[in-house]
C-alpha cells in the first residue's frame, strides 16, 4: 500500500511473512509503480525498532535508514527508511518483466 504522495515522494507499507516466497517480479512491480509511473524521487517506509525482521527485509530490499522518531510506536522508536530511484536494484529487472515496443 502507498500513501502520503507528495509528487516528490511516497510512503510504502507492506508485510512480508516470508521474503523467500516473494518473486522478483513482485518486487520489480512494487518499485516500478512509484518510481516510473508516479515519477517520485524517493520512497519512504516506517518500521518499529522492535521489528527486527522488517528491518532486515527493508535493508535487503535496499532501503537506508534516514531518521529515528522517538517513541513513535508503543513498542519502540520508529525508523524512517528511504530509497531513491537510483538506489533501487529492482528496477534493473525491467527487461525480464515488460516487453518494450520496437
Amino acid at each position: 500500500m502507498y500513501d502520503g504522495y507528495t509528487e516528490s515522494s511516497i510512503c510504502i507499507h507492506s508485510r512480508c511473512d516470508d521474503p523467500a516466497h516473494v518473486s522478483r517480479e513482485f518486487y520489480w512491480a512494487i518499485f516500478n509503480y512509484p518510481f516510473n509511473s508516479l515519477q517520485v524521487k524517493q520512497l519512504k517506509g516506517l518500521v518499529s525498532t522492535a521489528n527486527l525482521k522488517a528491518q532486515r527485509v527493508n535493508k535487503h530490499l535496499g532501503f537506508k535508514q534516514e531518521a529515528l522518531l522517538k517513541d513513535y510506536f508503543p513498542d519502540g522508536d520508529g525508523i524512517v527508511y528511504t530509497m531513491s530511484k537510483d538506489e533501487c536494484k529492482w528496477l534493473k529487472l525491467k527487461n525480464r518483466y515488460i516487453k518494450e515496443k520496437k
